[in-house]
């Protein structure tokens, strides 16, 4: 059996185009799952981070003697809103967004947050609406104040 170079030549290139598809193939696959993974890893980060508010709003909320002492704008040209609660034995803690950081006290709760708004109903019991936009996602909560 003897072999032609031309043979020869057309298995190698069609060896070779055969694998350049094949790797082709693999890098568009792994591609779309890593592409998906990211996108996954950064949706669970800004929810835990509001998770993280919402426990600290619950734990201030549901206090025994717990009221709220202040809230509004952080300043008159923004649209950051703060809270400030007061306990039965006069400390305080307070929900404020500086920048781009949600602080309770001086524990930063939440990154990248757009917007922080609180309305405060207190026609029965006072009702907090919290809403906070965080990394281009919008949430809302409610919070009623037992005591």
């Amino acid at each position: 059996m003897e072999w032609n170079i031309s043979q020869v030549f057309k298995g190698i290139t069609s060896f070779i185009i055969i694998f350049f598809i094949f790797t082709c193939i693999v890098g568009i696959v792994l591609n779309y799952f890593y592409g998906n993974i990211t996108k996954l890893n950064s949706a669970v980060a800004v929810n835990s981070e509001y998770a993280n508010l919402n426990l600290y709003f619950l734990k201030i909320t549901k206090e025994n003697d717990v009221r709220i002492s202040n809230y509004g704008l952080v300043d008159e040209d923004s649209s950051s809103s703060f809270i400030t609660f007061e306990n039965a034995d006069g400390t305080t803690n307070t929900f404020i967004k500086v920048g781009n950081i949600i602080y309770f006290n001086q524990i930063k709760l939440c990154e990248n947050v757009e917007q922080f708004n609180i309305n405060v109903d207190t026609t029965l019991k006072p009702t907090i609406y919290v809403q906070a936009v965080i990394s281009g996602t919008t949430y809302s909560s409610q919070y009623v104040i037992l005591s």
